[in-house]
């Protein structure tokens, strides 16, 4: 695990978009195409606009880059709530990406278990397995709870064994949402948290500093993730940190 602070938000959003070009990069090069998947919430919109814009733009192939979504809230597609409609407001409508490249989570069907299973056969197709998919890249946030994803505390969907993507329901407005599971978060090769602002600094020392506590704080499950884990955090959040974390 890598913990890294940054003076501010931009400066963050710099080096998140200089790792995500580095691990595409890598990506394409070792297996030939890079396989990501977005989160929500306000934290990362900086770093997809910088994405879009150069010079980080042109350092990607997007023609070999397919996008999915870690989570999603049950609203429709061109919702303002919709996790997808910032992505391609501030990405997607700049890139050179066909429909077929990108996968947006079905939250808005009526049947969440059929949407779950729709788009778990979407990414199981995309990378040709009939296994867990192992993403080049999952980006993630953390809430002030400590919530990843739409995995929020004292949820069954911590203790999920067999399905990749379910419905849930959170103490957060919308409620209905739809959300990776621990097996397929724990499964990809990078997983990149950012983390902004004060009010999250209690929970985010909790979660790299505390007891193991996954059902207090389920950001903690990351802690078993196949990969490599890597947490960009503002000073804000960080403000609560022992010495194991690297100033920037």
């Amino acid at each position: 695990m890598h913990i890294a602070v940054y003076p501010d938000t931009d400066i963050l959003s710099c080096e998140a978009a200089q790792y995500i070009i580095r691990i595409a990069q890598e990506s394409i090069s070792t297996h030939g195409n890079f396989m990501i998947a977005l989160s929500g919430g306000s934290t990362p919109k900086k770093l997809y606009s910088l994405l879009g814009d150069e010079p980080y733009r042109s350092q990607m192939n997007w023609s070999l880059v397919d996008i999915f979504w870690s989570d999603e809230r049950c609203v429709p597609a061109d919702n303002e709530e919709s996790n997808y409609h910032m992505a391609q407001q501030v990405l997607l409508s700049k890139i050179p990406v066909t429909a077929e490249q990108i996968h947006r989570m079905p939250a808005d069907q009526a049947d969440g278990d059929a949407a779950s299973l729709a788009y778990t056969l979407d990414m199981q197709r995309a990378f040709a397995t009939d296994g867990i998919p192992s993403f080049d890249l999952i980006q993630l946030g953390m809430g002030p709870e400590g919530h990843t994803a739409s995995l929020f505390p004292h949820q069954s969907a911590l203790h999920e064994q067999q399905r990749l993507v379910m419905p849930v329901t959170v103490p957060k407005p919308p409620p209905a949402r739809l959300t990776f599971t621990p097996r397929i978060l724990n499964a990809a090769r990078h997983v990149l948290f950012l983390v902004t602002g004060t009010e999250k600094a209690e929970a985010l020392q909790a979660v790299l500093e505390g007891s193991y506590q996954p059902d207090e704080y389920p950001a903690q499950l990351l802690q078993s993730a196949r990969g490599e884990v890597t947490w960009m955090l503002d000073e804000a959040a960080a403000s609560k940190l022992g010495e194991r974390k690297e100033e920037k």
